[in-house]
């Protein structure tokens, strides 16, 4: 903080000098003590005095000078209480005017009861203290100086007026060095004072900028953070706590109520400490979860963290060596398959053209150039999965992009209009996903629509859905026909390699699909459309995003 913001929260309570600083609510309250005490001490020297109570040295050499100053002292005192109630005027002039006013009543009170001699000078030295006190710095010397003039100058008088019997100088120099010795003492203890509020203020200053760096870099750390008391309830979380669990998260509330699954899982582990670090997949975002449970140490009360930790960057790496394994793998067996099956299709392309083979040799002949062209189209896909284990994140511009996609699609399979739909249910602007891996899985998921997906072949229809979710802030983009759907029992093995319904396919095209999501962070879901026919959603990663070279 720079010296002009620590001013801002300041009161220079002396104007003479570099100034002397207080916070200004402590300024204030240090004012008003010294006029409960101007109160106090004004109310009692005039009561004691008309009630006839109080000592006899007091006024006993002036009885009406008495009278008049201790009248003046405390009804003055008194209705400058509205003065510090509604400040009417600002802190220095209000300080310094009671300081030395102070000394002024006290010394015409001094006065008027037989001079030093009497007692009543002592109480300038509180005047002083306090004016050191309330107002610091070279104020502290000024007040001093102010009541040791008061101090010789009323023995002087009384010299040269003969007031009294006998005169004080000695006591008068004295009190006199006292004062400057309480202004001097009062100087120090001010600069002290400073001195400290300074390095408080410092390290006030670096408490707020760690708490605010730790805020910082608790809220944009990837892992997420939930920290529980020993009543088992939220302290603090961050974004990426929220946006695993897929759910807002709130002071106070209950762990049994954040996730029943991380309720059961910290139970386990107040058993059994030793096993920290369980696992779980979660069924809304398909993420696998890994949970750390930690007791924080040298606490008043038991406090309990929990690192969230989401496995997708690890699974997406593994992803990527099993398909670079498979990608070397499938390379080699290509290689040594497309020779006999190039050589088997000749073959087969020559016979063909033969006049004296007969009807059945001609079927025969059929059934092998099928099986040759689907052996290929395996071998493409698996060579085209293997091709796929670089990816290039970039941002996509998704509106722009599915309108060019879906001109591309009706040109594709030669329509005479697209068949497909586009509907943003929130505005989308771009995401961040590798493009050639974008077209591959939705040119799939679209041509399984119109092939596989239609009641009515002449008139296709193939919706696609724009959405994201509340929670979790993940894009969801979903493509859904009205044919008759998947049954219940296929749709889990949909996703598994090989596995068709169709003569004619290879069970490779949603398999291949669904690694090329998971490369880019995103999973590829199957869901039966509520009005008929299937749907496919490709959930998109959140900002949170995998760390995919």
């Amino acid at each position: 903080m720079q010296n002009s913001e620590k001013i801002l929260h300041k009161t220079k309570t002396c104007p003479i000098g570099n100034g002397f600083y207080l916070p200004t609510d402590q300024a204030w309250g240090t004012l008003k003590v010294f006029h409960v005490y101007q109160l106090v001490l004004s109310g009692a020297f005039f009561i004691l005095f008309i009630s006839h109570m109080g000592p006899s040295l007091l006024g006993k050499t002036n009885g009406a000078l008495f009278y008049y100053a201790s009248t003046s002292y405390f009804f003055i005192t008194l209705f400058s209480t509205l003065f510090i109630r509604k400040k009417f005027l600002p802190f220095n002039p209000q300080a310094q005017l009671r300081v030395i006013f102070d000394i002024i009543m006290l010394g015409l009170l001094m006065h008027a009861s037989g001079g030093i001699t009497s007692g009543l000078g002592i109480l300038l030295a509180v005047s002083v203290a306090s004016g050191g006190l309330i107002s610091g710095g070279q104020c502290s010397l000024a007040f001093a100086s102010i009541a040791t003039f008061f101090i010789l100058g009323e023995q002087v008088y009384a010299d040269k007026t003969d007031a009294f019997i006998t005169t004080a100088y000695t006591y008068a120099g004295v009190l006199s060095a006292s004062f400057f010795t309480i202004a001097a003492l009062a100087l120090v203890l001010t600069k002290r004072v400073e001195a400290s509020e300074t390095i408080a203020l410092q390290r006030g200053q670096d408490i707020t900028n760690l708490q605010q760096l730790n805020h910082h870099l608790i809220q944009h750390l990837q892992s997420g953070i939930i920290v529980i008391d020993q009543d088992f309830k939220l302290r603090l979380s961050n974004t990426a706590a929220e946006t695993l669990l897929n759910t807002p998260l709130t002071l106070d509330s209950p762990l049994s109520t954040i996730s029943t699954e991380f309720w059961q899982l910290f139970n386990q582990w107040l058993q059994k400490p030793s096993e920290h670090s369980p696992c779980l997949t979660d069924t809304n975002n398909h993420t696998r979860l890994q949970l750390h449970f930690n007791q924080l140490q040298n606490t008043d009360k038991a406090t309990y963290t929990i690192f969230i930790e989401d496995l997708s960057p690890i699974d997406q790496q593994i992803q990527q060596g099993k398909l670079a394994s498979l990608g070397q793998l499938t390379a080699s067996i290509a290689h040594e398959i497309r020779n006999p099956l190039g050589a088997i299709s000749h073959a087969e392309q020559l016979l063909s053209e033969s006049e004296s083979i007969d009807n059945e040799d001609k079927r025969l002949l059929e059934i092998i150039h099928n099986h040759s062209n689907r052996v290929n189209g395996i071998v493409n896909d698996i060579l085209q999965l293997s091709k796929s284990e670089q990816i290039l994140l970039e941002e996509v511009p998704l509106e722009q992009w599915l309108e060019k996609f879906s001109q591309d699609f009706k040109e594709q399979f030669g329509l005479p209009a697209s068949p497909i739909t586009i509907k943003f249910e929130t505005p989308i602007t771009n995401i961040n996903f590798d493009r050639n891996h974008l077209k591959q899985i939705i040119d799939n998921l679209c041509s399984n629509a119109l092939k596989h997906g239609q009641l009515n072949l002449s008139k296709p229809t193939i919706r696609i859905k724009i959405s994201k979710q509340s929670a979790s802030r993940r894009v969801s983009i979903s493509i859904c026909d009205n044919g008759r759907g998947i049954d219940d029992t296929l749709s889990k093995k949909i996703f598994e390699p090989f596995y068709t319904s169709s003569k004619t396919g290879t069970g490779l095209g949603l398999y291949i699909s669904s690694q090329l999501a998971q490369l880019n962070g995103a999973n590829l879901n199957y869901s039966q459309n509520p009005s008929g026919g299937s749907c496919f959603s490709l959930l998109l990663p959140s900002s949170i995003k995998p760390n995919i070279k």
